[in-house]
């Protein structure tokens, strides 16, 4: 399934997707946010997370990883408070 494949919804059932080189997720409420975040990132896959309930994107895993290895360094060396 791709991203294009989601069909954008008011909150809290809207869809909600991985974004890249963050811990953050992008919320679909609409065509814009859908379109926007196509833009920006592609039209990339998407595996649904049962455990959670959102949409992983596995090319992100990566870069996803590399920035909480980094607030994991920055936590560690300043406190998380």
């Amino acid at each position: 399934m791709r991203v294009s494949d989601l069909q954008p919804a008011r909150y809290p059932a809207s869809p909600s997707v991985e974004k890249p080189n963050s811990d953050a997720h992008a919320l679909f409420t609409t065509d814009f946010a859908k379109t926007s975040f196509i833009e920006a990132n592609g039209d990339v896959e998407i595996v649904w997370n049962e455990r959670y309930n959102f949409w992983e994107v596995p090319a992100f895993a990566e870069s996803r990883k590399a920035y909480g290895d980094a607030k994991q360094r920055y936590c560690e060396q300043y406190g998380s408070e």
